[in-house]
């Protein structure tokens, strides 16, 4: 038992080297503070090991950016220099990358430059835009591993089946047929099911505002690295709060759209089978614009053709346009319902003072607010932890 102790955290220890190894000499931190030392390290610290540019860049959110290389302004090879310098900088400050292909998302982004060199537009909407995604997307030429040390070496724990680097996760299509560039994988804590974010090949992953703090999960690597600016937006996944909670520890907007309004074909998962209550991919971002783009780009790709699960509905522009007017103000109201306790958690005074900013706003516009109070949550919480742990 000894030697097989042994040797399982010698594969995981060359696996967590290999990645590492990956980020050039010169992006290298000589000395990573201690947290007693530094315990915030975004905003200026961070910016330290970054040129004027590069922090110019990194701190456009996705639709300025997009703006910039459509326009021919920016190219995409120096838009994803800056995001794999400022990546590989937030990995070493709180550990939150699985995958590093910076030398293959360079090339593709030279692809995309040539491409706009000779045609004088964009590939598509989502054009030399840096995107990371979390752990459970397959991408060509990179491993899977989900923190799982027994995934390593194979596809999803299986070995020899043809599809180890070469699979690509439906999403990962769409969103390079819309001129994103790919360039890491984010951490998650093994079996995904957590609110923190930790696992046996790179360890812990910490919130870069303060690193004595959990960057939630189970998308965590997203949060950081988000939280860092490492990424103008993310891609990450929710079945039970995992893209929620990391947006919310650490500052970011998210979206957990319903089952089925998003590609989920091909990616790994922890509970192949269980289907009573799916999982969910979306967005992470530090805006609200940047959530629009990747989601109205990805939705002009119509993956319901490719994805059997996935909805038809596309876009809707004009349903879009009436709601904001209706939000701005104008003659006709909306109404919105106000949950102010589930029966099972109080919010905490910090939430109980958004929603009454929220209200107060809503109400200043002259929209209605109606107080819901619904059963407890409490036996349905019971049924949703006996479906998730049947194993």
């Amino acid at each position: 038992m000894a030697g097989s102790s042994q040797d399982w955290k010698k594969l995981a220890t060359e696996k967590r080297d290999s990645v590492n190894d990956l980020i050039p000499k010169e992006w290298r931190i000589s000395s990573v503070p201690s947290v007693e030392e530094q315990r915030d390290v975004t905003g200026k610290y961070i910016q330290q090991f970054l040129s004027d540019k590069e922090v110019e860049i990194t701190e456009t959110d996705a639709v300025g950016i997009v703006e910039q290389t459509s326009s021919g302004a920016w190219s995409a090879v120096e838009v994803t220099k800056a995001f794999c310098h400022r990546a590989a900088v937030a990995h070493q400050l709180v550990n939150c990358l699985h995958e590093i292909f910076f030398d293959q998302a360079i090339q593709d982004a030279q692809k995309l430059d040539d491409y706009y060199s000779k045609n004088k537009k964009p590939v598509g909407p989502l054009h030399g835009l840096p995107v990371s995604l979390k752990d459970q997307f397959h991408v060509k030429n990179v491993e899977t591993t989900m923190g799982y040390v027994g995934w390593i070496g194979t596809f999803q724990g299986k070995k020899n089946t043809g599809k180890e680097r070469v699979y690509e996760s439906e999403m990962v299509k769409e969103l390079r047929a819309s001129g994103a560039v790919l360039y890491v994988k984010t951490s998650v804590p093994h079996t995904l099911m957590c609110g923190e974010t930790v696992n046996n090949i790179i360890g812990y992953t910490w919130n870069p505002k303060n690193r004595n703090l959990s960057s939630g999960g189970s998308s965590g690597g997203e949060g950081a690295l988000i939280g860092l600016k490492g990424s103008p937006v993310g891609l990450g996944t929710d079945i039970g709060g995992s893209i929620r909670i990391p947006a919310a520890f650490n500052g970011l907007y998210g979206i957990r759209p319903s089952v089925g309004r998003l590609p989920y074909e091909g990616m790994a998962n922890s509970m192949d089978g269980q289907n009573s209550i799916l999982s969910v991919v979306g967005p992470i971002a530090p805006t609200v614009g940047s959530l629009r783009l990747v989601v109205k780009s990805l939705l002009a790709q119509e993956p319901w053709l490719h994805d059997p699960i996935c909805a038809e509905l596309p876009w809707r522009d004009e349903q879009e346009k009436q709601i904001l007017d209706l939000v701005k103000g104008s003659s006709s109201k909306l109404a919105f319902g106000l949950l102010k306790h589930d029966g099972c958690a109080a919010p905490t005074p910090p939430v109980r003072r958004a929603l009454e900013i929220v209200v107060k706003t809503l109400e200043k516009l002259g929209h209605e607010v109606v107080e819901w109070k619904p059963p407890s949550h409490k036996r349905l919480g019971e049924i949703c932890f006996k479906t998730w742990f049947y194993d």
